[in-house]
């Protein structure tokens, strides 16, 4: 296997994993997350954090969709981007991924 083919097996990965953990972050703020299953207090959301749930899950959803555009460089950077913009583990696993892609086509 060649180191090209190698690197894209690892984006796609990274992306598979980190798209994964954006989407079910963003699930379990919603619901409250482990903190809202003891705290029966209503609390309204701030438009600051009903925006980065919805940047995390759309990161979180083109990540899944940029597993078959690894070689595209538009579509890492994009990815690369979002990636930042989204944060926590699932966003640095795609900014790495991005990052890997990158360096796959311009080998």
């Amino acid at each position: 296997m060649s180191t090209r083919k190698s690197l894209r097996s690892l984006a796609r990965v990274l992306f598979l994993v980190g798209g994964i953990i954006l989407i079910l972050g963003a699930v379990l703020e919603v619901g409250g997350g482990l903190r809202g299953i003891l705290d029966f207090a209503p609390q309204i959301p701030s438009l600051g954090s009903i925006a980065g749930l919805l940047i995390d899950v759309v990161a979180g959803l083109l990540a899944l969709a940029g597993i078959g555009q690894v070689s595209n460089p538009a579509w890492s950077i994009i990815l690369l981007i979002l990636g930042f913009l989204a944060g926590g583990l699932g966003g640095i696993l795609v900014i790495v991924g991005a990052i890997v892609a990158l360096v796959a086509i311009f080998i």
